[in-house]
């Protein structure tokens, strides 16, 4: 008996953006391989033949369906954002403030007198210092935001630079009001040249904010991290907790056991931050901590066990080890809501559809308070297809230049430590008149 005919079936293959047909082999070739006199070595040779390129067909065309970023990774191709020419690097050339802030680097950084010894700060530690360079900018517009902005902080800024910062740059961040401090490097644990992102060769150094004992909590911010509402309430929102006693380590143990008031400070820690990628993974952009000189000894014991953290992470690494601040260890990160720091996945992903972000950013958990993106690259904006937050940049740069060039109570702030709006003086003015004429 013949068997029956059997019609050509299609296979059907689903992808992420499109479907693919492959038509079976008809019955005729499929009899046609059967019967072929084929020895018996050579089979297996066909078979692991056919098993690649079936293998292949659905490798590249899974690939060629992901995003680049993804495909880049996989099929070995560089992403063009890390190429050696790093476009973080690349210069924004925006027009700069005219006014001389040197002049101004003389007078007490603003908000100095603010009595909870809380700040808010970044960290500069570029090898390429350039005035017009990114970062600098980055961080000039962190100081904006954060003491001169609609939205200012009661709080004074600190931003950390390392000894090789000129002083042509100290001077500036002085003259805008920031508090400028020197940090030690910690450059002889991770090697320069394992180093993927060059950039990063000195940020093990931020794990030096920790010795910054005459201040009580240190919001840090990286330098590409930037407010978008006031967020001095952080400090609140923020807890202390106290570490689990049973699952210290022996030099910890050591430290609490001592008594008295170092074991109290010791224990009772402030650390909080936003998780990244995985749960444990803690974004080191943003993070509220309390420096305490015996954790930070915990921290430099932790970073040399480059064994248990992965070192491409750097600091962010180290944090999120099990010596540091693990979800399993003695001492537990606290975890905030993504509004405060936002990064470009948290906002492709929890925008509220259809807003206009320039009426301000919204998650769908409520209103952004940090955006942490390189908002002054274009080729970043258009490669995340997210422009619209890269054009925050330049109307907030501008807003920026305006206000140093031309409220002239800045100066007069950067003379007194006490700033005030033209409004603010208006009304104040207006309710004198007031007071007199009552008289």
């Amino acid at each position: 008996m013949q068997p029956q005919s059997q019609s050509q079936t299609p296979l059907l293959l689903f992808f992420p953006s499109n479907a693919i047909y492959v038509s079976a082999p008809p019955p005729q070739i499929a009899r046609l391989f059967s019967s072929m006199a084929v020895p018996r070595t050579v089979k297996p040779i066909l078979t692991a033949g056919l098993i690649f390129i079936v293998f292949s067909v659905f490798y590249l065309s899974y690939v060629n369906n992901l995003p680049y970023a993804a495909r880049a990774g996989l099929i070995g191709h560089k992403h063009p954002l890390a190429d050696t020419d790093d476009l973080g690097l690349v210069f924004p050339y925006d027009p700069i403030p005219r006014i001389d802030f040197a002049s101004l680097s003389k007078y007490q950084p603003h908000n100095i007198k603010e009595p909870s010894k809380f700040a808010f700060s970044t960290f500069y530690c570029t090898r390429q210092p350039d005035t017009r360079g990114p970062y600098f900018e980055a961080a000039q517009q962190i100081i904006w935001r954060l003491l001169w902005s609609p939205y200012r902080s009661k709080y004074p800024v600190i931003i950390f630079v390392c000894p090789f910062i000129p002083e042509e740059n100290r001077k500036i961040f002085r003259g805008q009001g920031a508090i400028v401090k020197e940090i030690e490097l910690l450059d002889d644990i991770i090697p320069d040249e394992i180093i993927s992102t060059k950039r990063w060769i000195d940020v093990l150094s931020k794990l030096n904010i920790w010795k910054e004992v005459e201040w009580k909590r240190i919001v840090f911010l990286d330098s590409d991290a930037f407010p978008v509402r006031n967020i001095d309430d952080i400090f609140e929102v923020a807890p202390v907790q106290h570490c689990n006693r049973e699952t210290l380590g022996p030099e910890d143990k050591a430290v609490v056991a001592s008594g008295g008031k170092r074991g109290e400070e010791f224990c009772d820690y402030v650390y909080s931050g936003i998780s990244q990628f995985t749960a444990d993974n803690i974004n080191a952009g943003f993070l509220v901590l309390k420096p305490n000189l015996d954790m930070h000894a915990k921290l430099m014991r932790a970073a040399r066990m480059t064994g248990d953290y992965d070192i491409r992470f750097m600091e962010q690494g180290v944090l999120s080890s099990k010596n540091a601040f693990s979800q399993e260890g003695p001492f537990p990160v606290h975890k905030l809501p993504s509004v405060w720091n936002t990064l470009p996945e948290n906002f492709i992903e929890h925008r509220v559809p259809d807003h206009d972000v320039s009426k301000g950013l919204e998650l769908k958990e409520g209103p952004v308070r940090v955006l942490h993106a390189k908002l002054w690259n274009k080729a970043w904006g258009e490669w995340n297809n997210l422009t619209d937050l890269t054009d925050l940049w330049d109307r907030d740069w501008m807003n920026m230049c305006r206000f140093y060039d031309g409220d002239p109570g800045f100066v007069e702030a950067r003379k007194t430590g006490i700033y005030k709006t033209m409004w603010e003086k208006f009304i104040e003015s207006k309710k004198a008149e007031n007071a007199e004429a009552a008289t």
